[in-house]
């Protein structure tokens, strides 16, 4: 798993395949077809290794932790290690492991919207949103991360370079915002969905 990671974020998402893998390990890929039968369960291992990471990094939190104060630190903790794995996070953040580090995740995450007060049902899709929020803003950190430098500068100044000339006859709301769009962070942005999410889930649960 190490050398996966490895491999991965030196090489990105192209360079994660058995051969390159036996490469990295200095053994012949059909050694690695005894552990993994195909390139996606290793896929699978791989993002069931990120889950136990930021299960590490969260812990189980203080027992008399709100339900909403228990998501942000899951929230933060996704976060942190999903941004730390650019390339692992975008090859494997849209999957489904069905292993022990995902189910105990799952547990701790549904258990916050259960004590939330909301019936079965919204707290299923609050549930759901919540995880495809956090990791579809990350993934899409990642994916800008993953970025060529040159690439990336260009992208993150498209504010500043083209936005902020705009014509201010034609785009006044956008001239006049200029500085908070080119300003605001994609920290910001997720941080902001989380507590949208929660917010909803208040609302939801209030009746």
């Amino acid at each position: 798993m190490n050398a996966a990671f490895r491999l991965a974020e030196r090489e990105g998402v192209a360079g994660l395949s058995m051969r390159r893998l036996g490469q990295e390990l200095d053994v012949d890929a059909t050694v690695l077809y005894r552990l993994f039968r195909d390139k996606d369960e290793l896929l699978l291992a791989v993002a069931e290794r990120t889950i136990r990471m930021i299960l590490d990094e969260t812990g189980e939190g203080p027992q008399d932790e709100s339900w909403q104060d228990t998501l942000r630190r899951i929230a933060e903790g996704t976060w942190l290690i999903q941004t730390r794995y650019p390339a692992i996070t975008a090859l494997t953040f849209a999957r489904t492991t069905g292993g022990p580090a995902e189910q105990l995740l799952v547990e701790r995450i549904l258990t916050a919207f259960a004590r939330s007060g909301l019936a079965p049902g919204p707290a299923v899709l609050h549930y759901r949103t919540y995880v495809d929020t956090t990791l579809g803003l990350c993934a899409h950190a990642a994916a800008l991360g993953s970025l060529a430098p040159e690439v990336r500068e260009k992208d993150e100044t498209t504010w500043t370079r083209v936005y902020a000339r705009l014509p201010q006859a034609a785009h006044p709301v956008t001239r006049t915002l200029i500085d908070e769009l080119s300003s605001v962070t994609p920290k910001a942005i997720y941080d902001n969905a989380v507590e949208a999410v929660l917010a909803a889930a208040e609302r939801a649960a209030a009746g």
